[in-house]
C-alpha cells in the first residue's frame, strides 16, 4: 500500500513524508513545481508533477485520478495545503479504495470563513474579538467610528499573515480597507473583516478527529513568527492549555470535524484570556514538532482511514522545542530592528539542546534543506522575490 502527498514544497510535506516512510509505508510524493524539497526525502520512493490545482482544478483532480487507476496499490491521497478544498470538493469521485480522509466540504468551508467562524463561535460562548462586518462600503465611514484601535482588517478566507493590515486610526482603516478590496479584487459578499487587535501570544491547537470524536491533541505555544506581525511560527514550544483545548475540541465536535485541523488563538496580554483568531482545516507548518513531542498526526491519520479508527493520544511530552530554521533567519533580521533584539539573539543562536528539533534540518535526511535553499534562490532569480515557499 502507498500514500501520495501533494505540495510537496512545504514543511508539513516534509514532515508528514518522513513519518509515515519511518513506518516502512510507501510515500508518493508530488507537487506542480520541480524541484520541490520532499521529492528528494530518503522517504520518498518516488514523485510526480500535476497541473496547478489553483490555476486548473479540474486538470489537478484529473491527474491524481489517472495516477491512482494506473498505480493500484495507493491506497490514500493525504493533502497538505490549499488543496484541500479542491479535494474535500472532488473526493467521492475517487475510487472507494483511495482514502481520503477529511470532514465534509461545507464543514471546511465554514471552518475556513472567519465572518461565520467567529459568529459560530460566539454562539457556542468562545471568546473572540469585537467583528465588524461591511456588507456595503457606505457603511465603512460609520464602522469606523465604532472601531478601537489599533484594529485590524483580515480576508474571509485564507490563513497566516495574506491579506492582513493593521491600521491606526480612522482614516488609514478607509484607505486600507477600500485598498483591500482592490488589491485582491473582492466581491460584495467577499468584503473583508475588520477586528479588535489582540496584544498577546499566538497558540495553536492541533487535533485529529474521527467522524466528530477526538482521537489526538497538540498544543503549541509560539516564540517567533514571520513576519513577526503575524505569519507562521517560526520557533515554538509544546505546552498544555486546558481552556484553548476545550474550545478547540467544542468547535471541531460542533462542525462534526472528521481528519486534522488546527485551531489557533492568542493570549490577550493583559486579561490572560485566550481569543479564537482562526482555524487551519488542513495540516499546519508546524507539524514536524507535534511528532516530536509524540503525537504522529500524519500516520494516525493513515491508521484512523485504513483500518477505521485508531487509539486516542491525548497525552505528549511538554517542553519540546522546534524551529523552522530557514524562516526563523528571516524573521531574526526584523526582530533585531525591535526592542527585544537582545533576548532574540540570545535564544536564537542556542543552536543544540535538549528537545530542541527543527522542521527541515535532518542529518539522516540532508538532501531536503539543499532543495529547500535552493528554491527561494530560483525564485529569486526568475521573478526578483526571494520566496520560501514558491506560488504555482
Amino acid at each position: 500500500m502507498s500514500v501520495i502527498i501533494t505540495h510537496a514544497r512545504v514543511r508539513n510535506a516534509l514532515a508528514a513524508t518522513r513519518n509515515i516512510g519511518k513506518h516502512n509505508i510507501k510515500v508518493i510524493t508530488s507537487d506542480s513545481i520541480y524541484p520541490s524539497t520532499s521529492f528528494f526525502s530518503r522517504y520518498s520512493s518516488s514523485y510526480f508533477k500535476y497541473p496547478s490545482y489553483k490555476l486548473t482544478p479540474d486538470l489537478f483532480i484529473n491527474s491524481l485520478k489517472d495516477f491512482t487507476k494506473k498505480n493500484k496499490d495507493v491506497n490514500m491521497i493525504m493533502p497538505m495545503t490549499s488543496e484541500t478544498f479542491v479535494l474535500s470538493k472532488y473526493r467521492n469521485s475517487f475510487d472507494k479504495r483511495v482514502h481520503i480522509p477529511m470532514a465534509t466540504h461545507e464543514a471546511i468551508m465554514k471552518a475556513n470563513n472567519k465572518q461565520y467562524l467567529m459568529k459560530f463561535a460566539d454562539e457556542l460562548g468562545i471568546n473572540i474579538p469585537q467583528t465588524y462586518t461591511i456588507n456595503d462600503i457606505s457603511e465603512l465611514k460609520k464602522i469606523s467610528n465604532d472601531v478601537l484601535f489599533p484594529a485590524v482588517i483580515k480576508l474571509k478566507e485564507g490563513m497566516g499573515s495574506k491579506g492582513l493590515q493593521y491600521v491606526h486610526s480612522k482614516e488609514e482603516l478607509i484607505k486600507e480597507y477600500k485598498n483591500t478590496i482592490k488589491n485582491f479584487n473582492l466581491n460584495q459578499s467577499d468584503y473583508p473583516l475588520i477586528q479588535e487587535y489582540i496584544s498577546g501570544t499566538g497558540y495553536g491547537v492541533s487535533m485529529l478527529f474521527n467522524q466528530g470524536d477526538p482521537r489526538a491533541i497538540f498544543t503549541h505555544k509560539r516564540i517567533r513568527e514571520y513576519p513577526i506581525t503575524g505569519g507562521p511560527s517560526t520557533a515554538r514550544i509544546s505546552v498544555r492549555h486546558t481552556k484553548m483545548e476545550k474550545d478547540a475540541t467544542t468547535l471541531l465536535k460542533e462542525l462534526d470535524w472528521h481528519g486534522v485541523a488546527m485551531v489557533e488563538f492568542k493570549m490577550n496580554d493583559i486579561t490572560k484570556e485566550p481569543y479564537l483568531m482562526e482555524i487551519n482545516p488542513r495540516f499546519w507548518g508546524s507539524l514536524h514538532q507535534a511528532i516530536c513531542a509524540g503525537v504522529e498526526f500524519p500516520y494516525l491519520l493513515y491508521t484512523m482511514a485504513t483500518e477505521g479508527d485508531v487509539s486516542p493520544v491525548f497525552t505528549y511530552k511538554k517542553g519540546v522545542t522546534a524551529r523552522w530554521m530557514l524562516g526563523d533567519c528571516r524573521a531574526l533580521i526584523d526582530y533585531i530592528r525591535t526592542d527585544k533584539r537582545m533576548s532574540v539573539l540570545k535564544d536564537f543562536l542556542k543552536l543544540y539542546g535538549h528537545d530542541l528539533y527543527y522542521d527541515d534540518l535532518s542529518i539522516n535526511d540532508p538532501l531536503p534543506t539543499i532543495i529547500e535553499i535552493i528554491m527561494p534562490l530560483m525564485n529569486l532569480i526568475k521573478k526578483g522575490k526571494l520566496k520560501f515557499s514558491p506560488e504555482d
